[in-house]
């Protein structure tokens, strides 16, 4: 009988620890049996998962690179986590307590989401050259230059380069034929050729194609001039043929898409007015509106 007992002991037990061992290696068990997907972080009950990080990683980047952004983003994961734990640990209960918060971040991002909708829905996106033009002519004022633009020419060429006489020679004229010439020769022999022909030009942008600052180049600016100057290695050249100063109107192409986006946004704000209005009018229509007086209970 003592045996029998003895031998029934050793079952439940055998038993028991089997079951304990699978319990304690149950995560290794999911793993094992395609449950769950391959963890790569874990603080507390937070775990982050291989497939999350490479969700986030371009699939063009190199081996390395893709190593190091994924250390990059489980070292943010876990700084995020481990300042929530600190956050958690050290702030009060109603330090803690964000519910009001919560709820206003709420309302506010239902009410966004459904202006946007309706705007959307109803919006003209539509603009055309004549109403661009109309509000350019009425607003003149907001389009001031407060830096001078230009068309030109820019020429980037070797200081040593046995074109480069020629090309000092003709860069500055517009006649067909040399212009023609020009372009031959520059195709052939130029570091860099642009021509700003049918677009407009500022003094930023030029800059950035030449050894100076933004103000000498401002100051270099002339109509109908020209820039030379060089560095150890090039010479750089700029032929101005048209030009408008500081503290005029911008021309008009040169703002036409701004224009757009003006006109576009006050149509939004316009739709916001009237959906404001049609809200408030279906409120006190429906009598959803109550309004207390002082000496009302």
């Amino acid at each position: 009988m003592k045996q029998k007992n003895a031998e029934s002991f050793l079952k439940i037990a055998a038993v028991a620890l089997l079951c304990l061992t699978l319990f304690s290696s149950c995560n290794q068990l999911r793993r094992w049996f395609g449950n769950e997907p391959e963890r790569l972080a874990q603080i507390d009950k937070n775990i982050l998962y291989r497939k999350d990080v490479e969700s986030l990683i371009p699939g063009e980047l190199s081996a390395v690179d893709s190593v190091n952004a994924a250390n990059h983003y489980i070292d943010l994961w876990a700084i995020d986590n481990l300042l929530l734990r600190k956050a958690e640990q050290e702030l009060s209960g109603d330090e803690k307590n964000v519910d009001q918060e919560l709820a206003d971040y709420r309302k506010s991002l239902l009410v966004f989401r459904y202006q946007k909708k309706y705007v959307e829905e109803r919006i003209d996106t539509v603009i055309s050259g004549e109403e661009a033009a109309a509000y350019y002519e009425a607003n003149k004022a907001l389009f001031i230059l407060d830096d001078p633009l230009c068309k030109a020419r820019f020429i980037k060429m070797g200081r040593q380069s046995p074109y480069l006489p020629i090309i000092k020679t003709i860069y500055r004229s517009n006649g067909m034929e040399d212009v023609a010439q020009l372009e031959r020769l520059c195709e052939s022999s130029a570091e860099v050729y642009k021509t700003y022909s049918n677009a407009w030009i500022g003094v930023s942008e030029l800059a950035q194609d030449l050894p100076l600052g933004k103000d000498e180049v401002r100051n270099a600016l002339r109509p109908d001039g020209y820039i030379e100057t060089t560095d150890s290695l090039y010479t750089y050249l700029v032929s101005v043929y048209e030009f408008i100063p500081a503290g005029h109107p911008a021309p008009l192409e040169y703002k036409e898409s701004n224009i757009k986006q003006i006109i576009l946004s006050k149509r939004k704000q316009s739709l916001l007015k009237d959906l404001e209005t049609e809200v408030l009018k279906e409120g006190w229509n429906r009598q959803m509106i109550k309004i207390y007086n002082k000496n009302e209970d």
